[in-house]
């Protein structure tokens, strides 16, 4: 069949899959060294933070690195991961709008981002 060609079809498929999947460990990463730099804001500042929140973003962290290096690797359970990610990314996102300093908005926006982008990789459970 012709469309099953590298040439004819496979080729370009192949490239959308490395752009879309250059674009979701990109916003993995963004996701998890935004939250890990958040972290790092909260243990500077003399101001008070519940555990939660502590937890939720640490935790967030945590899984957009494991996506991020699941998807690198092209880790059997991708999809798996990437649904774990876009729980805790949209947790993460609720939670930290609720607070009020700017960082916490900036954290927000960019888990919900890696959430969205996401989304794709979660249908290959």
């Amino acid at each position: 069949m012709p469309f099953l060609t590298e040439a004819g079809f496979l080729k370009p498929l192949q490239d959308l899959f490395m752009i879309a999947t250059r674009l979701q460990t990109q916003t993995c990463f963004e996701a998890w060294m935004n939250c890990e730099n958040l972290l790092v804001s909260i243990a500077d500042v003399q101001h008070y933070f519940s555990r939660r929140v502590v937890r939720i973003v640490d935790e967030c962290a945590a899984i957009c690195m494991g996506t991020f290096h699941a998807i690198k690797s092209n880790s059997q359970n991708v999809g798996n991961m990437a649904l774990l990610c876009i729980g805790i990314c949209e947790e993460c996102a609720e939670l930290c709008e609720t607070q009020h300093a700017e960082s916490f908005k900036e954290c927000a926006r960019i888990c919900r981002q890696c959430s969205n982008n996401l989304s794709g990789l979660a249908s290959f459970t």
